[in-house]
């Protein structure tokens, strides 16, 4: 009810309850006037009789027979005149009453009409809070349904991949026995080998002479005096040349080439698998097909492929030779922000803002491993080429390492920084992992012991951004980093000496890239540009 029907309801019962002092009010006006008519008719008699004395003393007895009653008859009017003027005191103090009455109900309706208005606001006030309570409880409906709906497919994933594990521990078992059984056949043969080159050694020996395998065959022939370079076996000259190889990285003293590459920030550089180009990524990729920033790239082994994460949730696949989407794996729910192919390049494993990590068949293009995390993953690179162990940096300054086919942690490395990891790279060796940080550190772990085994810094060295990625060189003598200042900071991974620190970029450096071969290492900021820096590979 409205404040206005309120307010006539309330009028319509004042009226009715004054209905009833109205007809008794005017009872008595009506009583009233017919007194004042009676006095003046009583007037006019007095002076007709005044005037006519002499007629009425004719009719004296019946004229004061008449005058007896107008007499009585006004007596009663006059005691009735006195009954309703005091009716009309009474009423008209009690009029007064009720008027005293009425003006404080007003008062009070007035109360209540501005009660009712502060009343009104808070109930729309309440109205819009309640609508947007409606509004977020619909999309945390919305929310829990998408988890659900992760949950059910999770729950399909986990009995499709019990089924495909039974089945593949069964080939395993069959497999197993298969190979052991031709390495028992191989070992059987190579034991005859073994024991006939024994015979023929022993004859050979005895005879003064040399065994030699010569075009598959083995021949006896006199055994030389003397030993030259002309008579060593081609293996022996491949172990004496291998022996005297020693690959050097030069490091870079000046910008070979810089680009302006894109009209906005630029999030990451990757120089391909063979060192014959590099790609850098951001909002809008020349390879298109990316809705929101491409934070991570990676290419395949062939470099037909070229991949990248995304801040739209999703990691895409282009074919480079098409410049097409191959695939586009979607199932995070929170910004990507690296994803690494495996060796075979049948796989894909990505990290996410919601702390999860996903392994993806290629071959199918689907999921096949989500793995909860505790933080928000950074960065990530694979421990072996098949991609079986994965090593991921996070925000809460932790590295951890898992194993993809199970999904389980092996291990979880705490206290090595202070500050959230940024960018995590494998050696090229395989044994150890280089990690870098926005406590202004770089570390090496070594992935046996799980133990720091060379740590970096330096005073002008400043991590300036939550993505910025180091890099080892390709012999794995060096790392290199970019600091907040646009400084390229390299380092000896042996001795932790800094080696290089050198200009060339306006704004902070967010990573770098060595080719396979050495020649060239890349380095990328903010302000899109990337610089080309020469270096050189040698022999010595």
């Amino acid at each position: 009810m409205t404040f206005r029907d309120t307010l006539l309801d309330q009028l319509r019962k004042r009226d009715k309850r004054e209905r009833q002092w109205k007809e008794m009010i005017n009872a008595n006006q009506r009583l009233l006037h017919h007194a004042i008519e009676l006095q003046k008719r009583n007037d006019q008699l007095i002076l007709y009789e005044s005037n006519n004395n002499s007629t009425h003393t004719q009719n004296a007895p019946a004229n004061q027979q008449q005058i007896n009653d107008l007499d009585r008859r006004i007596r009663e009017l006059h005691e009735e005149r006195a009954e309703m003027y005091k009716s009309q005191s009474e009423n008209a103090q009690r009029l007064v009453h009720m008027n005293e009455q009425l003006r404080a109900k007003e008062e009070t309706e007035k109360q209540q009409a501005e009660e009712i208005k502060s009343f009104s606001e808070k109930i729309n006030a309440l109205s819009k809070e309640c609508d947007l309570q409606a509004q977020q409880l619909r999309e945390k409906n919305i929310v829990i349904q998408i988890l659900q709906d992760e949950l059910a497919t999770l729950h399909l994933e986990i009995v499709t991949t019990e089924d495909r594990s039974k089945n593949l521990r069964k080939e395993n078992d069959q497999l197993l026995q298969r190979w052991m059984n031709l390495k028992n056949e191989e070992a059987e043969k190579m034991n005859e080998a073994t024991q006939f080159y024994e015979e023929l050694r022993i004859l050979a020996r005895n005879n003064g002479q040399t065994l030699r395998q010569v075009n598959g065959k083995w021949v006896m022939e006199p055994s030389p005096s003397t030993t030259s370079s002309k008579n060593r076996t081609p293996a022996e000259d491949d172990l004496k040349r291998s022996s005297r190889i020693l690959s050097n990285i030069l490091l870079p003293s000046r910008v070979t080439k810089k680009f302006t590459m894109h009209e906005g920030e630029i999030y990451c550089v990757q120089a391909s698998s063979t060192g014959s180009m590099f790609a850098t990524g951001r909002v809008n990729q020349t390879l298109g097909g990316a809705l929101q920033t491409i934070t991570s790239v990676d290419f395949n082994s062939t470099d037909e492929l070229v991949l990248g994460a995304s801040t739209d949730n999703a990691t895409r696949l282009w074919q480079l030779s098409t410049g097409r989407i191959k695939h586009t794996l979607t199932g995070h729910i929170g910004k990507v922000y690296s994803a690494k192919f495996n060796a075979d390049s049948n796989r894909v494993v990505s990290g996410s803002h919601d702390r999860t990590l996903k392994v993806w068949d290629l071959q199918k293009g689907n999921c096949i491993r989500t793995i909860f995390t505790f933080s928000s993953c950074n960065d990530l690179c694979l421990g072996d080429a098949d991609g079986l162990t994965l090593i991921s940096g996070h925000m809460d300054n932790n590295i951890r390492v898992w194993d993809t086919r199970t999904g389980n942690g092996i291990k979880d490395m705490t206290g090595l920084h202070t500050s959230q990891i940024t960018s995590v790279c494998m050696s090229p060796g395989g044994s150890t992992v280089l990690t870098n940080s926005r406590d202004h550190t770089l570390k090496i772990i070594d992935l046996r012991m799980y133990e720091v085994v060379q740590s970096f810094q330096a005073d002008t060295f400043r991590n300036g951004i939550n993505w910025s990625r180091a890099c080892f060189s390709p012999d794995g003598h060096y790392v290199a980093a970019g600091s907040a200042d646009g400084v390229l900071h390299i380092w000896n991974s042996r001795s932790g000496k800094l080696e290089k620190s050198i200009e060339g970029h306006g704004a902070a450096v967010c990573g770098l890239s060595w080719n396979p071969s050495g020649s060239l290492l890349y380095s990328a900021d903010k302000s899109k540009v990337v610089c080309m820096w020469d270096t050189a590979h040698s022999d010595s």
